[in-house]
């Protein structure tokens, strides 16, 4: 009996052996998005998520995830025997392929507020699967909404023609080169086309430098084409117009203007005989061009056509007369000078002239030098010395008269005579009478 229980627990043992060596692994498989088709070593086993046990161990399989519209997901692994595995799988959706082009092209492609790129573009970030509203935009022509339906991975050609929502302005001016504004944008210089004008208002401005500012508004219908055509009005220009020396009385076009500096405003272009007159000197005429908007700067430079005198005295400080004006008194900057620097006198006309040369205590001299024009007359003249006096005083000794020479503390000196000085001790003074009341030395 004991021989038996132990034959039969030994057969136990080994039966519980063999079957653990033929126990089956298990395997876990999971993938992202769910419900793909499971496939090991090419026979469908379900789909995801999975769990198997009867896979064969003790070698590598082949695991593929199939979902339609997504991109199958290959592997291999291998499995032990009474082990134990997970698989998972992120499976990405098809992309499709898309071509979308337009008449014309460089159209903004949009996608939910999301720009695509411009025409021509080939698009392969959309999910084959979905379908999609895209829309076309482009400056001066109508948006348009085109519809996607992807066929798997077959691709897509989308071709649209842009509708205009613009109009076109062709701008000329007379002159040409106006500066062209276009509601606010600058379109270039005249003559120009103007292409994509929104329709509606169009506010057209012309800027051209001399002419005044031109404001156009039209109404652009899409496709419209329409000439612009303006002729700009000058601005009116002026002359600045002075000379050397001042004070010439200016003439435009043979109408005075008073005498210079003067401006002569609002002239039409055009050229201007302009002349300018100044006593002694020689007439001047130029023609001068004024241009739109344009002040034109001239001076005339007048030639003196008159003679003039250059006086010279002896001594210093004579009054000068000429032909009965005061005209100055020679002068010299040394206080010891015998003889005066040159006092001229200008602008004198051509012929014979008086002179009249004054000082206290000379005797007057009355010249007639004879001018001529454009040259200068030298005039030296040195006057005579006379005896007048100016002075009396009285003395205990008696009554004289004479030129002060010298008023001092202690004595005054008298000229009594042509040459002959005398001092007279204040002690000795009685009185001092001044004679013509002259001023005190």
């Amino acid at each position: 009996m004991k021989r038996l229980f132990a034959v039969l627990f030994a057969a136990a043992a080994l039966a519980a052996a063999v079957a653990d060596e033929n126990r089956a692994a298990r395997v876990d498989i999971t993938s992202s998005p769910e419900g793909a088709n499971v496939l090991i070593d090419g026979n469908l086993r379900g789909v995801t998520p999975l769990t198997l046990y009867d896979i064969a161990p003790g070698r590598t399989h082949h695991l593929r995830f199939e979902l339609k519209s997504h991109e199958p997901v290959d592997e291999f692994f291998p499995l032990e025997q009474g082990g134990y595995l997970s698989r998972h799988a992120e499976l990405a959706p098809v992309k499709g392929l898309l071509l979308v082009t337009s008449e014309p092209s460089g159209c903004s492609i949009m996608l939910d507020g999301l720009s695509l790129g411009e025409t021509p573009r080939l698009i392969t970030t959309l999910d084959a699967k979905g379908s999609y509203r895209l829309l076309l935009q482009k400056a001066g022509y109508q948006s348009r909404e085109v519809e996607v339906r992807f066929n798997g991975r077959t691709p897509l050609v989308k071709h649209e023609n842009m509708l205009l929502d613009s109009g076109v302005i062709e701008v000329k001016t007379d002159p040409e080169g106006a500066s062209v504004t276009v509601n606010g944008i600058a379109r270039g210089l005249s003559p120009v086309t103007v292409r994509d004008v929104p329709r509606g208002r169009a506010s057209v401005t012309l800027v051209k430098a001399g002419y005044e500012e031109e404001n156009r508004e039209l109404s652009v219908n899409p496709g419209d084409v329409q000439t612009l055509f303006v002729k700009m009005q000058g601005r009116p220009g002026s002359l600045r117009l002075s000379s050397v020396p001042e004070g010439a009385r200016f003439y435009v076009n043979g109408d005075p203007h008073g005498r210079g500096p003067v401006t002569v405003g609002n002239l039409q272009p055009g050229e201007y005989v302009v002349r300018a007159e100044l006593d002694g000197h020689d007439t001047m005429e130029k023609t001068i061009r004024v241009a739109n908007g344009e002040t034109v700067a001239e001076e005339f430079k007048l030639q003196n056509v008159l003679g003039r005198l250059e006086i010279r005295t002896a001594p210093v400080g004579v009054t000068v007369s000429v032909d009965g004006h005061v005209c100055g008194v020679t002068r010299n900057v040394d206080p010891k000078a015998e003889v005066s620097e040159v006092l001229v006198v200008e602008s004198l006309k051509a012929g014979e002239h008086t002179v009249i040369l004054k000082k206290d205590g000379y005797a007057e001299a009355l010249k007639h030098p004879v001018v001529e024009n454009q040259k200068s007359t030298k005039l030296d003249v040195r006057l005579k010395r006379v005896f007048k006096p100016d002075v009396e005083i009285v003395t205990n000794s008696g009554t004289y008269r004479g030129i002060l020479v010298d008023n001092g503390p202690e004595a005054i000196m008298l000229e009594v005579s042509m040459g002959v000085v005398r001092s007279f001790p204040r002690v000795d003074i009685r009185s001092v009478s001044f004679l013509d009341a002259p001023e005190e030395k």
